[in-house]
């Protein structure tokens, strides 16, 4: 690729980037109120996951493969990550997670794309709550459009954190985190190597306060459930 096809290509990843990750204008059909905090295709944290919503992603990711998970996993990149550098994530991660089996309208929508259409994204993976429909945890994969991602990021909410990845704990992986806070959320996109040390970019998007309130749900109908089980056995 010569340099001139290099630097459109570039242009076309960071107005791509731009899009995904901004606040669109709405039309006069649609709410006037913006998504607060972080968005991805407008999608932020009081988005309500709609049909139409559903065909909107469609339109710009392709088909999507569409599951009811009975567990939420918020682990990343290895065994231990958040255990090291967010603890409390950790923390509200062990309390999703549950051998209790519920209904499934009670199990997350999770929403996943390969080979998206016209995208820098190879994968992307949305979890939304079963119950209020509100996003829980977004997991996207890039292998170009990483800095872009922060560039964009960086204008709407100012220069991230940075964890520079112990090796020893992982594994020997080299790895460079960098995240934003807003209230409770956490966006963070996460540099690693391939094994011909070419980057490649993972996104992770935590609702937290959305996880909390379905935390609080899922506690709720465990106990519902437990209580109908002594009234049965009397």
């Amino acid at each position: 690729m010569n340099m001139k096809n290099r630097i459109f290509t570039v242009f076309l990843i960071s107005l791509a980037i731009s899009a995904f990750f901004a606040c669109e204008k709405k039309d006069d059909h649609q709410s006037q109120a913006e998504p607060k905090g972080f968005t991805f295709f407008n999608i932020g944290a009081d988005t309500v996951l709609s049909s139409k919503i559903e065909k909107e992603l469609e339109a710009k990711l392709g088909n999507s493969v569409t599951e009811r998970w009975s567990t939420i996993d918020l682990t990343t990149h290895y065994n231990g990550f958040l255990q090291q550098y967010f603890k409390d994530l950790y923390e509200l991660h062990k309390k999703l997670r549950s051998d209790v089996v519920l209904k499934i309208e009670d199990n997350p929508i999770k929403l996943t794309y390969r080979h998206t259409r016209q995208t820098p994204f190879e994968y992307v993976e949305l979890v939304f709550s079963g119950h209020s429909r509100k996003p829980l945890l977004f997991k996207i994969r890039s292998e170009q459009g990483g800095p872009s991602v922060i560039d964009e990021i960086k204008k709407k909410h100012g220069e991230p954190k940075i964890i520079v990845w112990d090796e020893k704990a992982a594994y020997g992986k080299k790895g460079r985190s960098s995240y934003w806070q807003n209230d409770k959320d956490i966006f963070m996109i996460s540099a690693i190597p391939d094994r011909y040390e070419k980057p490649e970019y993972y996104i992770n998007i935590y609702y937290v306060g959305n996880m909390e309130e379905e935390l609080r749900i899922k506690q709720e109908k465990q106990k519902a459930r437990k209580n109908d089980g002594v009234k049965n056995a009397f």
